[in-house]
């Protein structure tokens, strides 16, 4: 599936969707902060710098905003460098 992650300046966050039960269960919104992104990942500065980043990560990335989702399904999904 192609990705639906974008950029949102106005949270300094690339947000993507998860799926914990399959595509026929709950859509997700999770987000992980530019910061996280750059230092961990090393993405480059620009929308589609970050964008990418977390497009080539995904694997990595989702499964840390899954294991947040089944620990607090109530919780905001928010990713941060201490994260990773």
């Amino acid at each position: 599936m192609p990705s639906e992650a974008i950029f949102s300046a106005v949270t300094g966050s690339v947000h993507f969707a998860i799926y914990p039960d399959g595509f026929d269960g709950a859509r997700i919104i999770a987000r992980i902060d530019e910061e996280a992104l750059h230092d961990h990942f090393h993405a480059r500065s620009g929308e589609y710098e970050l964008v990418r980043a977390y497009a080539d990560n995904a694997h990595d990335i989702d499964a840390r905003a899954e294991a947040i989702y089944r620990a607090d399904p109530a919780r905001p999904i928010r990713l941060r460098r201490g994260d990773f």
